[in-house]
């Protein structure tokens, strides 16, 4: 965690990114906490980027606009479930299109805190953040919190 002096303003909310990946999912209960002992609520980003493609065929662009809403939808659903699991939080969703790092430092320009999930791949690499978590932790104005799956939780 990376605490950042205050600036004298109090925004009121946690902000925590989601990707639908366990680690993400660390990162939401974390968040979840964070807003519940502070009294604030919970703001979940989504963020997702339209692929880059090249000449395909026609039915390319179908396809591709299939998988982005299918995409949106699982994001929602996923919202969804935490909302009902945390009636005792009030939990306010986005779906920004860009890099997720770029959205989070947008997001947590009005927030007190942000929370990012970090994958991680074993071994020395481990210690290394990803670019969304180490992103997020050089351009946030707020503090933010890197949250890990603990193993065997996911």
């Amino acid at each position: 965690m990376i605490v950042r002096g205050s600036t004298g303003t109090e925004h009121g909310r946690v902000v925590v990114g989601d990707d639908g990946s366990p680690c993400a999912k660390a990162a939401l209960a974390y968040a979840a906490e964070q807003a519940r002992a502070r009294g604030v609520p919970m703001h979940v980003t989504y963020a997702w980027q339209m692929p880059v493609t090249l000449s395909y065929p026609a039915g390319y662009g179908v396809l591709r606009a299939n998988c982005c809403e299918q995409e949106l939808h699982l994001a929602a659903e996923r919202l969804s479930v935490w909302r009902q699991e945390n009636q005792d939080i009030e939990i306010t969703g986005e779906q920004a299109v860009g890099h997720p790092a770029q959205a989070l430092i947008k997001a947590g320009e009005t927030a007190d805190l942000v929370v990012v999930g970090s994958r991680g791949l074993g071994g020395f690499t481990s210690a290394v953040l990803g670019s969304v978590s180490r992103s997020v932790l050089q351009h946030a104005t707020c503090s933010v919190a890197v949250v890990r799956p603990r193993p065997g939780r996911t």
